[in-house]
């Protein structure tokens, strides 16, 4: 006779193994970029130890050293640096280049943060104006807006061949085909020009 419901022996209470999400200690890939980079960097501290005359070593041992604020270690390169080269150890950082284009439209003119934050870096800045040969109504008003916010700074920007682009500004209103927007932005450049040479008087004054 076949066994009802209640005779049978189901087991509904099955224990069930339950399992977390397995645990994934990848590290971040910062991290392994940055611990991949200390050893590099021992690598080259050991070379260096070693008398290594490669200048790039060097530098880029002492690059690290200020990036991690290690001022110890780059003080001590430091003085290894000269007791084997009778010299600094020099890191020169190039000035931040603005170079303006052929021609120059409203949105080429840099910003005034970004030039005077490249101002206080330690190499400066420099807008370049080797290449320009025409300027938008909206490039002489930007730039003459620049010019004249820049002459409030203490720190100015070297302006690479600005002169002989002004000379040719200076051509076109004195023959008579200057405008409005040449003529605000020869007046700016002026005022720039007094200012940048009142602070180089100063400089060499207290110097």
């Amino acid at each position: 006779m076949p066994a009802t419901l209640s005779e049978l022996d189901l087991d509904f209470t099955d224990t069930v193994v339950m399992r977390g999400a397995e645990t994934n200690e990848a590290v971040d890939p910062t991290e392994r970029i940055l611990k991949h980079l200390d050893l590099l960097m021992d690598s080259i501290a050991l070379k260096v130890e070693f008398g290594s005359a490669d200048p790039r070593l060097w530098r880029l041992l002492a690059g690290f050293y200020l990036a991690t604020e290690r001022s110890r270690d780059y003080n001590d390169l430091v003085r290894k640096h000269l007791a084997a080269f009778g010299r600094g150890l020099q890191l020169d950082q190039p000035a931040v280049s603005f170079a303006l284009p052929v021609k120059v439209n409203f949105d080429d003119i840099p910003k005034l943060d970004m030039v005077r934050s490249a101002c206080a870096s330690p190499g400066g800045a420099v807008i370049d104006f080797t290449a320009v040969r025409r300027l938008s109504a909206g490039g002489l008003i930007a730039l003459a807006e620049l010019l004249g916010a820049l002459g409030q700074l203490d720190d100015l920007p070297q302006m690479r061949a600005i002169e002989g682009f002004i000379a040719s500004i200076e051509g076109a209103v004195k023959a008579g085909q200057g405008t409005r927007e040449m003529q605000e932005l020869l007046a700016s450049y002026r005022r720039y020009a007094a200012q940048s040479q009142h602070s180089e008087d100063l400089g060499a004054a207290c110097a």
